[in-house]
């Protein structure tokens, strides 16, 4: 049997090195925020004793209103590369994350904050959706698993490149973590002269949103992948935003470059485990099914969030098993990448995937909230907040049996296609 890499070609690794560093600069973005919103909003909030009466439930808004603009960014510019062509959205979503990220070290209140963030996770959704098309459509069946997780390794890499600026500007001043993400910027020159369109399809007599929503075999398969991908957001979410929190809460005493340094220890070996999850998923999806490997990773990360901070949050602790917890919360979105592009054709393959993975957002906005909320009721108790999560899995096993299983089958034409057997 042949290696997935055997036989491709300069134009597609060029694509997929195009999509994997969007995506790398995507989660950068976002981390970066996550070390910077314990020093920032302490400041903006007016001192220690303010963020701990109010800052996780602010914490929790923000992320609440990101979730939102993620949602509305991958359905708006998923139904854009669709229509527009899959480059010329990812250059213009590139461009949009950078400026806004840079815009947030001008920021003076938590509002504009929360506006600014908003705007931001535009970006990165549209990014997202564009991205996973492109790749879908440029290798062969035999590939696009390997494909797949190369792609989602960027969830780890985008994490460490953020906790190594973290580390090189620990005890600084906030606004610079958010200079160094108008950086990726420079990426879109790459895009625009390396990545050549995918052959289009001819134009459809209905819109693909339309179309995703109005046709049975399209719309059910869009409505259980969005709820697989909430639950799946969710829990990565919970992973990484409440990580640099949890590290905070075992540190008490010590000095502001000592707590960054161990933020940034925190993530990177975290996401050593990142990293293994994405790349052995779609190895497992390939093996065991789709589903199977879904089912699977979505009974194990709770039981490895409990494990790591059941008993609360402790520094060494954290060290040896939130790599667990990214394993499964984290790896588990390798299987987003491979299986959410395969249920859709290419008519209404971004509009259909940044729908599963991205408007399942809306669904998990409360859950980012409700953990605010259950941590400022206790005290700043961290560790139950994050534990309170666990339950979400529960819904994404539900929705498993309602969408097809994809292995084995062929990425799917424009066709007219017949509903596989669940």
């Amino acid at each position: 049997m042949l290696s997935w890499t055997e036989g491709l070609t300069r134009r597609q690794w060029a694509v997929l090195a195009i999509a994997w560093l969007g995506w790398v600069f995507d989660i950068m973005d976002t981390a970066l925020f996550n070390f910077a919103k314990g020093p920032m909003l302490t400041e903006l909030l007016g001192g220690p004793a303010a963020y701990k009466a109010h800052g996780p439930l602010v914490e929790g808004w923000i992320q609440g209103l990101f979730l939102l603009g993620w949602s509305i960014g991958g359905l708006v510019f998923g139904v854009l590369a669709d229509t527009w062509g899959r480059t010329r959205v990812l250059v213009l979503t590139v461009l949009l994350y950078c400026a806004f990220t840079g815009f947030t070290a001008l920021c003076r209140t938590p509002e504009q904050v929360a506006i600014v963030r908003f705007l931001t996770a535009l970006g990165i959704g549209g990014e997202w959706a564009a991205g996973a098309a492109l790749v879908a459509e440029t290798f062969p069946d035999r590939a696009r698993a390997g494909a797949a997780g190369l792609l989602q390794s960027a969830a780890a890499v985008g994490p460490i490149l953020a906790a190594l600026a973290n580390l090189a500007l620990k005890g600084m001043d906030w606004r610079l973590l958010f200079l160094v993400g108008i950086a990726p910027a420079l990426v879109c020159v790459f895009i625009r002269f390396r990545a050549h369109e995918p052959v289009r399809p001819p134009k459809p007599e209905r819109t693909p949103l339309v179309e995703v929503l109005t046709v049975p075999q399209w719309r059910k398969r869009a409505l259980a992948a969005v709820v697989i991908g909430a639950v799946g957001i969710a829990g990565a979410g919970t992973a990484t935003y409440w990580q640099p929190n949890l590290v905070q809460a075992a540190s008490v005493g010590l000095a502001k470059a000592d707590v960054d340094a161990r933020k940034s220890a925190v993530a990177m070996i975290s996401h050593i485990g990142t990293l293994l999850g994405v790349l052995l998923v779609p190895w497992l999806c390939t093996r065991f099914g789709r589903r199977r490997t879904i089912a699977a990773f979505y009974l194990l990360a709770p039981a490895s969030v409990a494990l790591a901070i059941g008993g609360g949050a402790d520094y060494a602790r954290l060290l040896w098993l939130l790599p667990l917890v990214n394993f499964f919360a984290i790896g588990v979105s390798a299987a987003f990448v491979l299986y959410f592009p395969e249920l859709f054709p290419p008519r209404i393959r971004a509009t259909g995937a940044g729908l599963a993975y991205n408007v399942g957002r809306v669904l998990s906005i409360p859950v980012p909230i409700l953990i605010g909320q259950v941590i400022a009721a206790r005290g700043g108790n961290v560790a139950t907040g994050v534990l309170l999560s666990g339950s979400i899995y529960l819904l994404g096993l539900l929705a498993l049996p309602f969408a097809p299983e994809t292995q084995g089958e062929k990425l799917l034409t424009d066709a007219p296609q017949v509903e596989p057997a669940l």
